[in-house]
């Protein structure tokens, strides 16, 4: 299933859309009950035009503390594994194994060297740290894929599990800061960001919630 908008807010609004319509009912390992799809491709032509709306939106709620803009951006960038979360994006990114900054040694460098590269991969999940029975917590971003057409940056990113209400919204912001970082140091533009959900759902206890972001205009 491929959702293609030109914003943020659009391509949310239709992925929660689809979700309530036409995914099936699965009841979790914590006995929480959602609906869900298998492989939704979401499709941002212009991550930038409004990439917080959606944040904005569950902030308007008022029923949960959504993290800040500037939190979400430490989760992301941060280099140092936290004792507080089993993982952070920022390390598994810039400090992978605690040996390899993917992207300042890796991605940068290498769209430098070759725009046309199909090369350009970050690995977040770890197999060894990840792939083990009894762990509950592992990333949901798996990889994220740089490609530049026609001189502007697409990122490529695959998520094994996808809360599209609560998770969705800080995820898109934290991608395209990601995006931005690498275009500003290599000196182009961005482009389209894709997020590729193999398990795209909405728990059932946020019903009220959702139903009133797609009323909302």
């Amino acid at each position: 299933m491929e959702i293609i908008k030109n914003s943020a807010i659009d391509a949310w609004k239709s992925a929660l859309k689809m979700i309530k319509e036409h995914g099936r009912k699965v009841i979790d390992h914590d006995n929480r009950l959602s609906q869900e799809l298998l492989n939704i491709s979401i499709i941002i032509n212009n991550p930038a035009e409004d990439i917080t709306k959606p944040i904005d939106a569950m902030k308007e709620l008022k029923k949960w503390v959504y993290p800040e803009l500037e939190e979400l951006e430490d989760v992301m960038f941060k280099k140092e594994a936290s004792s507080f979360y089993y993982y952070t994006y920022g390390a598994r990114i810039f400090n992978y194994a605690n040996t390899k900054n993917q992207i300042d040694d890796f991605i940068i460098p290498l769209l430098k060297k070759d725009p046309n590269t199909r090369r350009a991969v970050v690995m977040i999940y770890h197999p060894v740290s990840d792939s083990k029975i009894n762990i509950k917590e592992s990333p949901g971003m798996l990889s994220i894929m740089f490609k530049i057409v026609d001189k502007k940056l697409n990122l490529t990113v695959v998520i094994r599990s996808n809360d599209m209400f609560i998770g969705w919204p800080a995820n898109i912001y934290q991608i395209y800061l990601l995006q931005k970082y690498v275009t500003e140091s290599i000196g182009i533009e961005t482009g389209s960001i894709t997020t590729i959900s193999h398990s795209a759902h909405v728990f059932q206890e946020y019903d009220e919630e959702v139903e009133a972001i797609l009323r909302k205009k």
